[in-house]
């Protein structure tokens, strides 16, 4: 079965071509010297799930306390602690989320973030970096485009991009046309948790095409002519869930020790095309 996985997601990834060069500007960017509130937005008691497929994705509670910046680093850490939610409902872990909406976004450029992921360990951890049209219908009709996501589990140990997507109209909310991970990236000769390293994870997104890279290097392409493209302007998400589906914590969190495990962010970037 992972065998399996693992090829579709290497036949989906096959082919992807460097774009044109072009020339990028600096449109906005965020260097975490505090927690900037009129940039972000910190989710406290609030969840997110479920899925379309109504499977039990998620089993964090985001708060507040979960998200701080320690010498010009933003932290999203996640801990095994039983904890009520709205309606009283109980969960198991938390955890930190942050976001642009209603605050910045942009429609086409290039977006980055420096990071420093989880080890592998950490059974379900879930750090992402993603994008949300700020003026979308339905959810995927008008775009995800997720820069990267990993799932922590030691069997892999690679970060992942993705496009989520579907046609237009209310018949077709929920109905993902790639509910699957777009493509792996893993660097050559990689040594165990290398993501716990910094590195650049980020996405080109022009009118015919979304690139995907990591540390500069191209993995995985998106074109018009096979996906349709977002047409509104996209918000940023930074966030760390616990996976209650695929990779779900089998150990009753004990591999996030006693003070957790962290998504950490150095900066975040965006560009915007100048030619």
């Amino acid at each position: 079965m992972l065998f399996a996985f693992g090829l579709l997601q290497l036949l989906l990834t096959i082919g992807a071509v460097p774009p044109p060069p072009v020339q990028w500007e600096l449109t906005w960017e965020d260097d975490f010297t505090t927690l900037n509130s009129s940039l972000w937005t910190v989710l406290n008691n609030e969840s997110h799930c479920c899925s379309p497929l109504k499977l039990p994705q998620e089993l964090e509670l985001y708060v507040s306390k979960a998200v701080s910046v320690v010498d010009g680093v933003l932290e999203l850490r996640t801990k095994r602690e039983n904890i009520k939610g709205p309606n009283n409902k109980e969960y198991t872990y938390t955890s930190g989320w942050v976001d642009t909406r209603n605050k910045w976004s942009q429609h086409l450029g290039k977006f980055e973030a420096n990071c420093s992921l989880p080890k592998t360990q950490a059974k379900g951890v879930w750090p992402a970096f993603w994008l949300m049209p700020q003026n979308g219908s339905c959810w995927p009709t008008s775009g995800e485009i997720d820069i990267f996501e990993m799932n922590g589990d030691p069997i892999q140990d690679s970060v992942y991009g993705s496009y989520h997507w579907a046609k237009p109209g209310k018949s077709n909310c929920g109905l993902d046309l790639e509910p699957i991970p777009g493509g792996p990236y893993k660097p050559k000769h990689a040594a165990p948790n290398w993501q716990e390293g910094w590195h650049v994870y980020g996405v080109e997104w022009r009118e015919d095409r979304l690139d995907f890279y990591v540390d500069g290097n191209l993995y995985l392409t998106r074109e018009s002519s096979k996906v349709d493209l977002p047409t509104n302007g996209m918000y940023v998400i930074l966030n760390q869930a616990v996976d209650g589906w695929l990779f779900p914590p089998t150990d009753n969190g004990t591999s996030y020790g006693p003070n957790g495990v962290a998504l950490r962010v150095e900066w975040v970037r965006a560009y915007s095309a100048i030619n």
